[in-house]
């Protein structure tokens, strides 16, 4: 693939994934626009949303509207954590949740935790939700005393299984612990699409975003099978446009491009969106001066650079009073205007972990 191919490639997604332009006016906005952005290490997955929203919020405002809900933190989609907003989680829950807990049925039945297990604890998690937010080891205390067993491993099954049947969801943060609270309490009632609908609109909403990109993308991003990843896709494909690039069919949604700076660096977390969301195409983000695994940890250099959407290097940050420390590692030295344009990404970063 020429670098033009792969410029292009990189700048609708950048643009897609609200990394250029004018950006999301709030978090629930944010998170609403890209369906589902993985979150298991809620403290960078903070930055994920803020960085892709107008004004540059600091870490305080994105942390009052998660505890009020607006967008929650849960498993859908693949078997990891993700945000989703609060608005969409009902539909979405009812497309992957049956899938992923499926998905968990060895490690049910290794664990001893039958159907008649399963459903009574989701009656005692809900009971005890109902009376207010707990934490993890509170909701597995809770277990215990009413005859379940929950050893770790047990009580993390329950109440996943929990999470998979929409009994609870992510609830406000406790100082530093998550904390679980009734699906029904913080989850709007609508329904949303049903069915092959809700495919369609998962399709839709994944290449309009992550676009261009493969089918073999979209099945790996949303967990379902490549016949329905297929499915979904053709039911959407007329409001799409195709181009073949290297031997890969890139389905996106067409838009018209602002220019842009070719060396703007973005520090992204290791399992952002604009990473994480491809598996055939990740590829495109290689440059010249390297590639890489994901995540990448290195000294602790887990986090990744970009330059103009592409591998610049890695970077890794240390929580300080002031703010965060922030080191980089490039594989090459660069000249004065890139040196700004990074100068700029860490000061960003600096600025949304400055304490309020």
């Amino acid at each position: 693939m020429t670098a033009d191919q792969r410029d292009w490639i990189v700048r609708q997604r950048l643009h897609g994934q609200l990394l250029r332009g004018a950006g999301a006016a709030d978090p629930a906005q944010t998170v609403a626009r890209l369906t589902a952005m993985q979150a298991q290490e809620h403290l960078h997955a903070r930055w994920s949303v803020a960085q892709r929203m107008a004004g540059a919020p600091p870490a305080s405002a994105i942390d009052q509207a998660f505890d009020e809900g607006t967008f929650l933190r849960t498993h859908v989609l693949r078997p990891t954590w993700h945000y989703v907003a609060a608005t969409d989680l009902r539909w979405l829950m009812r497309l992957s949740g049956p899938r992923v807990d499926a998905g968990n049925a060895r490690m049910h039945a290794d664990l001893g935790l039958d159907g008649g297990t399963l459903a009574r604890s989701n009656e005692v998690i809900a009971e005890a939700v109902a009376a207010g937010p707990h934490t993890r080891s509170e909701l597995a205390a809770v277990l215990d005393s009413r005859g379940l067993g929950a050893t770790a491993m047990r009580s993390t099954y329950m109440v996943m299984h929990a999470e998979l049947t929409a009994v609870i969801c992510s609830g406000p943060m406790r100082g530093k612990q998550h904390t679980y609270a009734a699906f029904d309490q913080r989850v709007p009632s609508e329904p949303g699409p049903d069915g092959d609908e809700a495919l369609a609109e998962l399709a839709w909403r994944y290449f309009s975003t992550r676009g261009p990109a493969t089918v073999r993308d979209f099945a790996w991003w949303s967990g379902i099978s490549a016949q329905d990843a297929r499915r979904g896709l053709d039911m959407v494909r007329p409001r799409l446009a195709a181009r073949d690039e290297d031997s890969r069919s890139y389905i996106f949604a067409e838009r018209s491009l602002p220019s842009c700076v070719a060396s703007q660096v973005d520090l992204v977390q290791c399992f952002d969106e604009l990473i994480i969301s491809y598996s055939q195409t990740r590829d495109v983000l290689n440059s010249p001066l390297a590639d890489f695994p994901v995540p990448r940890d290195v000294d602790g250099y887990r986090h990744v650079l970009l330059m103009g959407g592409r591998l610049l290097g890695h970077w890794r940050a240390r929580l300080a009073r002031g703010g965060a420390e922030v080191e980089t590692r490039t594989p090459g030295s660069l000249n004065d205007e890139q040196l700004g344009q990074l100068s700029r990404a860490v000061e960003g970063y600096r600025q949304f972990t400055r304490p309020a």
